[in-house]
C-alpha cells in the first residue's frame, strides 16, 4: 500500500503535495483576536526522510517527538501567540472484520469489530502528532482512563491519554485473560493484567509512566487487541470518523506531522505553524 507512494516520493520531496488554507482563528468576526480576516495558502511537503525517520511507525516515534537532540524534552510554559492545527485525515472506507473466537466459546461469541470507521471518506482511529516540539501548553488531558474487556474484545480500540496516567482495566468476561502491554515495534512488555472473571478492575500506571505508542494483546485470546498512545505533550491525537482532530496552543514553527493507522500505514507532513493562524491540513492514507 504505501510502496507506490514511497517509490513517486523518493529524493527531494514532493513540493506540491496539498495545498492548505489557513485561517485567522478569529475570522468568525467575534473581535478576539486582532489577526480576524487573516488568510493565508501554504504548502504542506511529503518530509524528505532522514535514516532517523524511514521505516514503520514504532513506539519510540511517538516517544521521541518533543524538543531536544534525543526529542524527550518538554517544557510547560505560556505561548504568546499560538497557532491552531485543523487535520482532515482521507483515505478511508469502512473496514470492519469478522472474529470467530478459537476459544472460551461460553464467553467469546462471534463478532464484527471495525477497524476502519469512515464518514464520507474519512479515516477514524487513526493516531496524529507532531514532531519537534519543545515547549507549549499543559497536557489537561483525564489522569485516569478506562479500558473494558467485554465480549472477548477490547474498547475503545484505539486510545490517547497523558503520560502518567492510571488506566482502570475492567474485566466483565467470566473467563482468564493475560494481558500484555507492549511498546510497539518491541518485544518486552510494560505491564502484564491477569483478568480471572466478570467485575474485576484491575488499575495500571506501569505502561503509562513514559510516552508510547502502546499495543495491549491477550495471550490467550490473540484476537484480542487495542492501542494506547501515551502522550509526550498536547499535541497528539485520535481522529474521529470524519478523520478530523484539532491541536490547539500550538507554538509558532515548523514540524512534522505524523499520522499513523494500524490498517493503512503512516505518513509524514511538515507542516508550519503561524501565530494566531489556523492551518488546515489534509492528509491522505
Amino acid at each position: 500500500m504505501g510502496a507506490g507512494r514511497r517509490a513517486g516520493a523518493s529524493g527531494a520531496a514532493s513540493r506540491a503535495a496539498w495545498l492548505v488554507m489557513a485561517l485567522a482563528a478569529a475570522c468568525g468576526g467575534n473581535g478576539s483576536d486582532d489577526t480576524s480576516g487573516r488568510l493565508a495558502v501554504v504548502d504542506v511537503q511529503d518530509v524528505e526522510a532522514t535514516a532517523a525517520q524511514k521505516g514503520p511507525v514504532t513506539s519510540a516515534t511517538l516517544a521521541r517527538s518533543a524538543g531536544g537532540p534525543d526529542g524527550l524534552r518538554y517544557e510547560v510554559r505560556v505561548i504568546p501567540t499560538p497557532g491552531v492545527i485543523l487535520g482532515e485525515i482521507r483515505g478511508g472506507a469502512p473496514f470492519d472484520t469478522s472474529v470467530v473466537p478459537s476459544r472460551d466459546s461460553t464467553v467469546c461469541r462471534p463478532y464484527t469489530e471495525t477497524i476502519v470507521p469512515s464518514r464520507d471518506g474519512g479515516v477514524g482511529q487513526a493516531i496524529a502528532w507532531l514532531v519537534g516540539v519543545p515547549a507549549g501548553p499543559r497536557d489537561n488531558a483525564s489522569r485516569r482512563v478506562h479500558l473494558t474487556l467485554d465480549g472477548c474484545r477490547l474498547s475503545p480500540r484505539v486510545q490517547r491519554v497523558a503520560a502518567g496516567a492510571t488506566v482502570l482495566v475492567h474485566g466483565n468476561d467470566a473467563m482468564m485473560s493475560r494481558l500484555k502491554i507492549v511498546p510497539l515495534g518491541e518485544r518486552t512488555s510494560r505491564s502484564t493484567i491477569l483478568l480471572t472473571d466478570a467485575g474485576q478492575v484491575v488499575p495500571s500506571d506501569e505502561a503509562t509512566r513514559e510516552p508510547a505508542l502502546l499495543e495491549v494483546r491477550d495471550d490467550l485470546h490473540p484476537w484480542v487487541r487495542a492501542f494506547i498512545a501515551v502522550a509526550p505533550h498536547p499535541f497528539v491525537a485520535v481522529t474521529d470518523a470524519d478523520g478530523d482532530f484539532r491541536f490547539d496552543g500550538v507554538p509558532p514553527g515548523r514540524y512534522t506531522l505524523v499520522v499513523w493507522h494500524e490498517r493503512l500505514g503512516t505518513q509524514r507532513k511538515t507542516v508550519k505553524v503561524e501565530g494566531g493562524v489556523q492551518v488546515r491540513v489534509r492528509v491522505q492514507l
